[in-house]
């Protein structure tokens, strides 16, 4: 009877502890423990008329107090190595790019707050050691878990993944604008031809000369043979314009500035007939007079009235 009075008891104890368990395991969310490698081969690649690329990293986790981003599955320094390997290519053949990582951090900030900073600078170096070229690009940004998120922790692994993402997105927006706002003279295209050599040059000769051959242009047509010189019909020659008459000369009443350039020449006018000098006239000889005292009907008129 003892014996199975203790087993009733131990019995109804585990049937009493048996509901708990379930909530227990409930109450446990088991954390993130994989994240997907941060990687920005997808994006368009920038080609810099350089020999090299270069990296330096000085921001390394827990280069700042306070910095806790070496917690990130991918530290912020690590996502710009990675950025810089997939976009940035050297196609020239001297000179040099170095991608300087001039900060990375995340801090933890009172209230629960994740502050996320990363600043990097690009230099374009010549052959012979010169400084041609900068461009610089700075990035900040604030997290916010919510309290829904984990056990209300701001500085988790899956936390400082998302923010690390959030500034990685602003940083391959800000630098490629940067460089091709302030380095565009050293971008290239992809088949290697500098972007601000589309436009070509050829040297002019002399009127005449043989132009110097270009391989890169088309043949011109052949020229079509000379037309003989007897199928090209003749032009009538303009009309001659009439010579101004002297000065001496009267002009003509019909035509006072000379006769039409087609009109025949004309024939010399004969003499017109003019009235007489003035004087008395006489009948022609062997007219007949009625009267040998009368005077002529006609006498005394003077050549000034006519006939």
């Amino acid at each position: 009877m003892r014996l199975s009075r203790r087993t009733a008891r131990l019995s109804l104890l585990l049937l009493l502890a048996c509901p708990l368990l379930p909530l227990a395991a409930c109450d446990e969310t088991p954390p993130q423990t994989s994240f997907a490698p941060l990687h920005y081969d997808y994006l368009p690649v920038l080609h810099l008329n350089v020999g090299t690329v270069t990296t330096v990293d000085n921001g390394q986790p827990g280069s700042v107090p306070g910095d806790i981003s070496g917690r990130a599955p991918t530290p912020p320094d690590q996502a710009l190595l990675r950025m810089a390997a997939d976009r940035l290519m050297a196609v020239g053949n001297a000179g040099s790019a170095i991608f300087t990582i001039d900060g990375a951090s995340i801090l933890h900030l009172p209230g629960g707050v994740l502050d996320g900073r990363m600043d990097v600078h690009l230099d374009i170096v010549t052959a012979n050691g010169q400084h041609a070229g900068y461009a610089e690009a700075h990035v900040r940004r604030t997290f916010r878990p919510s309290s829904s998120d984990g056990d209300g922790n701001a500085d988790t692994q899956a936390h400082l993944y998302t923010l690390t993402s959030q500034m990685m997105q602003d940083m391959n927006v800000e630098l490629e604008f940067q460089v091709r706002h302030h380095l565009a003279d050293w971008l290239v295209e992809t088949s290697g031809a500098a972007s601000t050599s589309a436009i070509q040059q050829q040297a002019l000769g002399l009127p005449g000369a043989q132009p110097p051959a270009t391989p890169d242009l088309v043949a011109p047509a052949a020229a079509a043979p000379p037309v003989p010189p007897a199928a090209v019909p003749a032009t009538p020659a303009a009309p001659a314009v009439p010579a101004s008459p002297p000065a001496g000369d009267v002009p003509d009443a019909v035509f006072p500035t000379g006769a039409p350039s087609d009109a025949v020449p004309a024939t010399p006018a004969a003499p017109r007939t003019m009235s007489p000098q003035p004087g008395y006239l006489t009948l022609p000889p062997g007219t007949p007079s009625t009267s040998s005292t009368t005077p002529n009907a006609t006498t005394g008129t003077t050549a000034n009235g006519g006939y």
